[in-house]
C-alpha cells in the first residue's frame, strides 16, 4: 500500500511540474488561495504561466523557472514596445520583492501580506510582464 501512496503522490507531483493535471495558482480574477497557502507560477516558454491571479493576504507564492535560460523575477512595472521608443528608463522597480538570476528547476518564494496589486516582470526580458493581486476572499 505504501508503495501506491509514493507511486501516486510521485505521478501527481511530475504533472504539476510538467504543466499537466491541475496548477495551483489559477488566472480568473475572483479566485483566491486560502491564507498561508503556496500557490506556484510558472516560467516557460518567456511567460509567466499564469500571467495574473488573485491571491489572499498570507499567501506565499513560488516561482518555478522551466525554461533553459535564467530569469528573475522584479516587483514594479516595465514599459516595451512601441511605448518605450524615446524613452531613457524602461524599467521600473519598486523594491517590493527581486530574485535574482536563477536557472532552470530552481525556485524563488515571496510571502505577500498586504492587499494590493503586485506587478512584476523579468529585468532579462521586461517583454515577461505579470501581476498578482491580493484581495481578502470577502471582497
Amino acid at each position: 500500500m505504501r508503495i501506491l501512496v509514493a507511486a501516486a503522490a510521485l505521478l501527481f507531483t511530475t504533472a504539476a511540474l510538467s504543466g499537466g493535471g491541475t496548477t495551483t495558482a489559477r488566472p480568473a480574477d475572483d479566485s483566491h488561495a486560502a491564507t498561508g497557502s503556496l500557490v506556484t507560477i510558472r516560467i516557460s516558454g518567456l511567460a509567466f504561466i499564469p500571467a495574473s491571479i488573485t491571491v489572499a493576504p498570507g499567501t506565499r507564492v513560488r516561482w518555478l523557472n522551466v525554461d533553459p535560460i535564467d530569469h528573475d523575477v522584479t516587483s514594479g512595472r516595465s514599459i516595451t514596445g512601441r511605448k518605450s521608443r524615446g524613452l531613457t528608463q524602461t524599467k521600473f522597480p519598486d523594491g517590493r520583492f527581486s530574485s535574482g538570476l536563477f536557472g532552470r528547476q530552481k525556485t524563488f518564494e515571496h510571502t505577500f501580506q498586504e492587499p494590493g496589486d503586485y506587478p512584476y516582470y523579468c529585468s532579462v526580458h521586461p517583454f515577461m510582464m505579470a501581476t498578482i493581486r491580493v484581495k481578502p476572499p470577502d471582497d
